[in-house]
């Protein structure tokens, strides 16, 4: 009799108990630029322990970033992290227009002398959005981008194929 009791109990035990279950963080993973216009490749990867690294590269140019990020109500804030190797930095967003001559380089390290063949970028505040299956990115107004509140940078999960003409 006791037997078939504390089999009872142990039977309810198990289907008592629940498994807990993680949620899913969409935004964790690679994403690739999807932009054909400008020739080049960017790479936004999102890790699990709320950190990214950024990586970008055209025919002459290339740029970095690093960082961490956190959830902002149904959005990713992405905010870079300083380096301790000597850069040339920039913002993430902002549209210089043409004839416009470049600023003074800011450096990520004072008075340093970049001898780097890239550039970091600085991501601050910067907030993306999922739309489907796309990582969206709003321009802001700060961004000096005539038709700023139109702009989107959208990333995908998959490397865009390369058109040849």
């Amino acid at each position: 009799m006791t037997i078939r009791i504390f089999s009872l109990l142990i039977l309810i035990c198990f289907f008592s108990c629940k498994k807990i279950e993680i949620p899913v963080n969409k935004f964790v993973g690679v994403w690739y630029d999807t932009e054909y216009i400008v020739p080049g490749r960017h790479l936004l990867k999102i890790n699990k322990d709320s950190t990214f690294s950024y990586k970008g590269a055209g025919c002459d140019w290339r740029v970095i970033s690093k960082g961490k990020w956190k959830l902002v109500g149904d959005s990713i804030e992405l905010n870079s992290t300083s380096s301790d190797t000597c850069y040339r930095m920039f913002p993430y967003t902002r549209c210089i227009k043409f004839g416009e001559t470049r600023r003074k380089d800011t450096l990520t390290i004072p008075n340093c002398n970049p001898n780097q063949n890239a550039d970091f970028l600085i991501f601050s505040k910067e907030r993306f959005y999922l739309k489907n299956d796309s990582l969206v990115y709003e321009f802001k107004a700060s961004s000096n981008c005539s038709g700023y509140d139109t702009l989107k940078r959208v990333y995908a999960r998959t490397a865009k194929i390369k058109k040849t003409y």
